[in-house]
């Protein structure tokens, strides 16, 4: 007991010797507990931004890829419709069509941080990705807010911050165009800060608070990202009730511990209450949306699609080798569909995290630790020994998403809380001068800088020498057969060369590491203070060199391109930062004022490369093909269809499929299979360059008026879209001139000698289709459109009974006579949704005002004089 009382008065003695030796203002700013250190943090996050995204920061660039121009191309279109005082709900221009708010395609002004940013941007003339650089700034702050709960040094506060900033995957997020999930995981620290602060005892408050951060990462609008920050609060709360973190918590009864678990609970409903406009419509969507349906039944997306970005345990080479599957683009030869950058962490990282290893922390890092294991071995998906297959068909909501690798982006969380735990308590450790060397983190205050010595000299040695390319270039070749990619020598020369430098750099790294560790242990006075800062650049470098390829592949990486002959090539990866003008003028379909006239009101049937982009999304031409993640169910049956090795060209005449787009012109041969498929394309296209359109002459017209029909009880599978599929292919079923109703039509359609007319577009927007039908006779009037709960139709006015038609589309009867035909959408979640927004924001706004009120009258009853 004297010993650690003489220890404790040692470092008090030192402390306040260091503090009175400098000026005053470095004290406040440096003090564990003093506002200024904030300045330092803040400071230092817009140096580690303005170092790995300089255009974004001072040109004014923006990130253009295709899953950006994907996600942005219904923005234009909606933004139109907003200016015009419409909020849309539907997207007429995907696959026939699809909700915009529920599938959160389109979903402005749910988010309130976005308007700030709107003004910034907008208004104030801040730089477009001011967006994306905030949200970083305010997640930085978070983990540095995180970490200050255990009074560590402003260095260490930074260190945490900079690491969670420069994982590669939230790099890649920024810059491929996710900024949904940026976002998103910019509030995980602040919200698992802010639970184990409910769990410390201050819960009124705390509770407010998580309540209200929650609810605004739901309306960010990625639920995968906050259900994978749930878990990680569900773990962490459950972990810290049963073994507490601190000495003093474990003083508490359980009882007590407990309770203080449900507040976390609470707090955690309300921002579900907050974020119910759309939680809402969301979930309601997710009943006939590939994320909750498959053709398998299992209530969710389907686990082949669910797992198709599986991490193979194979690839965990990458956490510290960023080239050791390829480096993305052309040299990626691991078992996932493509990706274009790695999951690396570092050996750095990973052992400056295993440094917090301590007595006084073990439950802390027990937790974090277990947390990270957990979420790789969830990475591997399918190739993770039944654990994501067990995780699906028991875990709620689940297997509601895809993309296993990407909770990886727990593991960054974790490393980046440990790693700062871990260089403190290894300053902690030299500071207090230790007599016994088994206190030093990992036992000895050799063993980590041995570790990080040897493993660099290793890779730098190996790199320099090149001693490793044959068995690096086998196991690539090996990889390359597993996952059915080509391992051309080109490509391996190439990613032997990306493994090679990351060899020497990373070598280099760690061993001035070590040199920095050491240093700092034999000469305390000198380095020991700022060795948090050193090993803080160091690994801003070692992050930063992957990061660089990912922010700018055109300066190391490459990719396959056709030549004029289709020979593939190897070609310098394109810029990825642009020019917002640029941007913009790409995001213009090709030749769109050309397909629009040719289009009209149907749609077009883009085969190749353009079947699975948005391509003419923003100029408002409707398409059977797109990409988004959340399609509808039915639809994404007919799409495996249209977009299969034989496509099905007959269920692209039923809904209106009156241009083929093609990147070449097709020859004859082309035309001849294209024909066997069930389209007949004029020989001449519209116009004789890329991309090249020919019109479909058996399309059906969009809208057309039918008199005979018959009900779905008639089919032989009766109501299963995929036989009925089948049948229209097939030939066996009339969807030329027969339309299938799941009920009696009122009036019933009369048969008539002369051909029913063409019905007339009045009005094709984005929630309503009005057209005007001169029926001779009673028919059904058939609009070839996605039908889903919330449409309506009336009838000169009248609300008249929506009719489900040939399964998915829409379809009204009329009695004979011109009429004026209205089909308007509105979505029915959306009401419930904002009624209980408005509770939470209730709720939330007396947990965080009341405590205030109460702390003030306290206050003043405290401080009032007594009366006798």
């Amino acid at each position: 007991m004297a010993r650690k009382d003489n220890k404790k008065n040692s470092r008090s003695t030192r402390a306040e010797r260091k503090s009175s030796s400098m000026p005053t203002w470095i004290g406040l700013l440096l003090s564990p507990d003093g506002p200024g250190r904030w300045l330092l943090v803040v400071a230092s996050l817009l140096v580690a931004l303005a170092f790995l995204y300089p255009g974004a920061m001072f040109g004014g660039k923006v990130f253009l890829s295709p899953d950006s121009s994907n996600a942005e191309a219904f923005t234009t279109v909606g933004d139109a419709s907003l200016a015009q005082g419409h909020y849309p709900l539907w997207n007429p221009y995907l696959f026939a069509g699809m909700p915009t708010f529920g599938s959160l395609a389109y979903a402005k002004y749910l988010y309130p941080p976005s308007t700030i940013f709107n003004f910034l941007q907008g208004t104030l003339g801040f730089p477009p990705l001011t967006w994306m650089l905030g949200h970083l700034l305010f997640g930085g702050l978070g983990m540095a807010w995180l970490l200050s709960r255990w009074r560590l040094p402003v260095g260490v506060l930074v260190l945490g911050a900079v690491v969670w900033l420069l994982f590669p995957r939230i790099v890649a997020w920024g810059v491929h165009g996710h900024g949904t999930k940026l976002g998103a995981a910019m509030y995980l620290p602040w919200i698992v800060g802010w639970a184990l602060r409910i769990l410390d005892g201050r819960q009124w408050r705390a509770m407010g608070m998580t309540g209200l951060l929650l609810g605004l990462q739901l309306l960010r609008g990625h639920p995968q990202i906050t259900y994978y920050t749930l878990l990680v609060v569900g773990w962490l709360g459950l972990w810290a009730t049963l073994f507490p973190f601190e000495e003093w918590t474990r003083q508490l009864s359980a009882k007590v511990r407990w309770f203080r678990l449900g507040q976390l609970l609470a707090g955690l409903a309300l921002g579900f209450l907050i974020s119910g406009i759309i939680l809402f419509p969301q979930y309601d969507y997710a009943g006939i949306s590939i994320r909750g349906q498959d053709t398998a039944g299992g209530g969710g997306v389907g686990i082949d699609y669910a797992t198709a970005w599986s991490l193979a345990p194979t690839e965990m080479t990458t956490f510290v080798f960023p080239a050791a599957a390829g480096f993305g683009k052309a040299t990626y030869m691991g078992l996932m569909p493509w990706t274009d950058y790695p999951n690396y962490f570092g050996f750095l990282l990973i052992l400056l995290a295993a440094a917090a290893w301590r007595k006084k922390s073990r439950s802390l890092v027990l937790a974090f630790g277990s947390m990270a294991l957990l979420a790789i071995f969830v990475s591997f998906g399918n190739f993770g020994f039944g654990l994501y297959e067990l995780l699906y068909g028991y875990l709620p909501f689940f297997n509601k998403f895809r993309v296993p690798s990407m909770i990886l982006v727990l593991v960054a969380f974790a490393l980046a809380v440990l790693a700062a735990r871990g260089v403190a308590a290894w300053s902690e450790s030299i500071a207090d001068n230790l007599d016994d060397p088994r206190r030093f983190p990992l036992g000895h205050p050799l063993v980590l800088p041995a570790l990080l010595a040897g493993i660099g000299v290793l890779m730098l040695v190996t790199g320099a020498t090149g001693a490793v390319r044959d068995s690096y270039v086998s196991g690539l070749q090996e990889m390359a057969a597993t996952s059915g990619k080509q391992a051309a020598d080109v490509l391996l020369k190439e990613a032997w060369f990306l493994q090679k430098s990351s060899l020497i750099r990373i070598g280099l790294l760690l061993m001035t590491a070590a040199a920095a560790l050491w240093s700092g242990f034999k000469n305390n006075r000198l380095i020991g203070p700022h060795l948090p800062w050193i090993l803080l650049v160091l690994l801003a470098l070692d992050l930063g060199g992957v990061n660089k390829l990912i922010v700018h592949p055109e300066e190391g990486l490459h990719m396959v391109a056709q030549d004029s002959q289709g020979r593939g090539s190897l070609v310098r990866a394109g810029t990825m930062v642009r020019a917002p003008g640029s941007a913009r003028s790409d995001q213009k379909g090709p030749e769109a004022e050309v397909l629009s006239a040719a289009v009209g009101h149907d749609r077009v049937w883009p085969l190749g490369s353009l079947g699975s982009a948005n391509v003419w999304l923003g100029d408002s031409i409707r398409s059977l093909g797109g990409y988004h993640p959340a399609k509808l169910a039915r639809y994404e049956q007919i799409r495996k269809r249209l977009y299969s090795q034989q496509p099905a060209g007959h269920l692209a005449n039923w809904l209106g499929g009156k241009i083929i787009a093609f990147e070449r012109a097709l020859t004859q041969p082309d035309l001849d299979f294209l024909r066997q498929t069930g389209i007949n394309l004029e020989s001449t296209p519209v116009q004789a360059r890329a991309p090249y359109f020919y019109r479909n002459t058996l399309a059906l017209p969009r809208a057309r008026l039918l008199n005979n029909w018959q009900p779905v009880s008639s089919l032989p599978e009766k109501d299963d879209l995929e036989p009925f599929l089948d049948g229209i292919q097939a030939g066996t079923i009339d969807y030329q001139g027969t339309v299938f109703l799941t009920e009696i039509p009122n009036p019933m359609p009369a048969s008539g000698v002369q051909p029913l007319p063409e019905p007339v577009f009045l009005e094709d927007g984005l929630d309503e289709v009005v057209l005007r039908v001169d029926a001779p006779t009673a028919a059904l009037l058939l609009l070839s459109d996605m039908n889903t709960p919330g449409w309506k139709v009336t009838v000169d006015g009248v609300e008249k009974p929506l009719l489900e038609a040939d399964l998915v589309l829409r379809a009204v009867a009329v009695e004979a006579g011109t009429h004026t035909v209205r089909f308007h959408y509105s979505d029915p979640s959306v009401q419930r949704g904002l009624t209980m927004t408005v509770i939470g924001g209730i709720f939330v706004l007396l947990l965080l005002v009341l405590p205030t009120i109460q702390e003030k009258r306290s206050q003043r009853a405290q401080g009032s004089p007594t009366h006798e």
